[in-house]
Formats: structure tokens, C-alpha cells, sequence
């Protein structure tokens, strides 16, 4: 079994070389983008394409209707595509999967069809790198399959920036930098945001975007403002802290989600401290898998400047903040205590 990335993808496509695959991972964006780009290589004229791509969803799904699409012919063109989406593999039960694995199974006698199945994220178990899941195995007896990674953070940049380009616009690598942190790392999420950028700083008559732009128009990630939150808790910025926590309820984020955030940060700082300190460097850390190269970045900014002594007062203090989260009506006088706490 051999599973490829979507840059291997790419240069089968590129080499006219297009089969039939299984698409899953991390960046759904980036699985919508490949089945574009597929279609488009598959079927370029658009007055053809009604005829030759075809879209099934879960819903509608059934293996005769399946079983249809792969046997009729392409028109006016050498291949036809099929499209599968909306799958949960996790939840299905054996006789719905065996049904699709029976109509793939045909698939080697019709050369003139591909099928596509996009499989959102968290959706099929991906089991490990040296042992893929079963369904994963099983599949990739008839299709082949594709992981869609996260994007490194040289990638989502350089991404970003022609993005911005296709939209008129420039901005500066400061500001880039500050949109991903303040925006988050989705692809999808990032698209939107920008394309609000691009439309904003146009119609202002400009042709660069500012901080002040991404700050007046974007939405911020939870992370990002829960990672503030931490930050300043860990420096001791009760007035910061207690300002960041007051707009998060104001957006009525639920106090789980913000505890959450907040003790995962704290736990993380930590890792990355040892991590760092035992000779890894955030590559290595991104590269083991551990967590995100870019994440492990800033977490790693921020706990050079935090003794260790500290963290572990914090993480302390975080394991008396769930006992009280736990029997609090609301939740959020456990996070000012947590907040407020030397």
C-alpha cells in the first residue's frame, strides 16, 4: 500500500497520469482545491463538464447509483471524474462501507473513469504513519490514497501572499505574520478573511493592508485570544487578563472552551520549555509531530521568557480552577480566581 501527499498528486496530474484516490486529512481546503484542480485537468472545456463530472454526496449516495456513474462513458472526452463527498467513515456500519468498497471494486474495468472521495477531517481514522487504519488499507486496495497535511508555515505564507496578490493588494511579512496568529492557521477560515482584506483596503482607495485593517475587519481565532489570555496570566497582567477575559464573554464564548484553551496553553508552554531545553529545535518538534512547527514558534517565544517554577505554580493553580469550574453555575469567577492568583 502506498500512500502519497497532495504534492505527488499534483505532479501525477501534471503528468497526465490521473487515477482514482481517496483524499483525507488536516486541510480540507486544500482537498477541495486538488478536486478542482482535477476537474479542470480531466474535463478543461466547461461545456463538457456537466456530462463528465459527476458529484455524489452521502446523502444521496447508493452503490447502484455508484455503479452507474463508473460504467457510462465520457463525452467528448477521453475521462470522466466522480466525486464522493460527505462520508463519515467513523460512523458507518459494515454493510454501508462494504457497499462502496464492492462498487470500487470494478473500477479496474473501466480506465476511462476516476473517483474521488473526499473525506472531511476526523472523519475516517487514519490510524499511524507506520500502520495506516484498517479502512485505510482496505480502500487503498482499490484507490489510491492522499493525505492532506497541515500547511508548513513557509507554505501558508507564501499561499497567503499570492492570495493577496490575486485580490490587488500587498502586505508586509509583520503583517502577515500578525493575520495567521491573529486569524488562525485554517486555510479555509484565512481565504474568507483575506478576501475581506482585499475588498476593505480597495474600497478605502489603498493597496496595502495594515494590523489596524486586519484588527477593524478580521474575526479573531478563540485560540488567539484564549493564547492572549494565557500570555498575560503567565506575566502577571491581572488588568490584561481580566480585559482579554471580558471580551470573551462578551462574545460569549463558553467558559469550558476558554479553561480549556488556557490549561492546554499552560501545558504546552511547558512541553515546549523541556522540549527546547533537551536540544529539539520547534523543526524537529513540528517534524516529530508533536505539534505545529508554526504553533510550537510562538509558544516557544513566549516560554523563554517563563521559569519553570512558575509554570508549575500555574499548572497548579489550573487543577484548582477545574475542581471549581466543575461546580460553578457559570464558569468564569473560576477563571478570575485563576486569573487573580500570585
Amino acid at each position: 500500500m502506498q500512500i502519497i501527499s497532495d504534492s505527488d498528486f499534483r505532479k501525477q496530474l501534471k503528468s497526465g497520469n490521473i487515477g482514482s484516490y481517496l483524499f483525507y486529512g488536516e486541510e480540507d481546503y486544500l482537498k477541495a482545491h486538488a478536486i478542482s484542480q482535477a476537474a479542470e485537468a480531466i474535463c478543461p472545456d466547461p461545456t463538457f463538464a456537466f456530462f463528465n463530472i459527476t458529484k455524489i454526496d452521502a446523502i444521496k449516495f447508493s452503490a447502484n447509483a455508484l455503479l452507474d456513474a463508473i460504467m457510462q462513458p465520457p463525452m467528448m472526452t477521453e475521462k470522466k471524474l466522480i466525486v464522493l463527498s460527505g462520508f463519515d467513515f467513523n460512523s458507518q456500519n459494515s454493510s454501508e462501507l462494504a457497499s462502496i468498497y464492492d462498487a470500487l471494486a470494478i473500477l479496474s474495468d473501466y480506465e476511462y473513469t476516476s473517483v474521488i472521495i473526499s473525506v472531511a477531517s476526523g472523519c475516517i481514522d487514519e490510524g499511524y504513519p507506520s500502520k495506516p487504519s484498517q479502512a485505510i488499507q482496505r480502500i487503498s486496495e482499490f484507490i489510491t490514497p492522499v493525505k492532506f497535511d497541515k500547511c508548513t508555515p513557509q507554505r501558508l505564507i507564501s499561499w497567503a501572499e499570492r492570495h493577496f496578490a490575486h485580490g490587488g493588494v500587498k502586505i508586509s511579512p509583520k503583517a502577515l505574520s500578525f493575520l495567521i496568529d491573529y486569524c488562525g492557521t485554517g486555510m479555509y477560515n484565512l481565504a474568507n478573511e483575506i478576501d475581506k482584506l482585499c475588498a476593505f483596503v480597495l474600497f478605502e482607495g489603498r493597496d496595502e493592508v495594515t494590523e489596524d485593517d486586519i484588527k477593524n475587519v478580521c474575526i479573531a481565532d478563540v485560540e488567539f485570544d484564549t493564547f492572549a489570555l494565557s500570555n498575560a496570566i503567565m506575566e502577571g497582567k491581572s488588568s490584561e487578563a481580566l480585559s482579554v477575559l471580558a471580551y470573551l464573554r462578551f462574545k460569549r464564548t463558553e467558559p469550558l472552551i476558554i479553561f480549556g484553551e488556557i490549561s492546554k496553553t499552560i501545558c504546552d508552554l511547558l512541553l515546549i520549555k523541556r522540549l527546547i531545553d533537551d536540544g529539539m529545535s520547534c523543526f524537529d518538534i513540528g517534524k516529530s509531530k508533536i505539534m505545529n512547527e508554526y504553533r510550537a514558534k510562538i509558544l516557544a517565544r513566549s516560554a523563554s521568557k517563563i521559569p519553570y517554577e512558575r509554570l508549575y505554580q500555574k499548572i497548579n493553580l489550573c487543577t484548582e480552577a477545574d475542581r471549581m469550574l466543575k461546580r460553578s453555575p457559570q464558569g468564569f469567577s473560576a477563571i478570575e480566581m485563576l486569573i487573580c492568583a500570585n
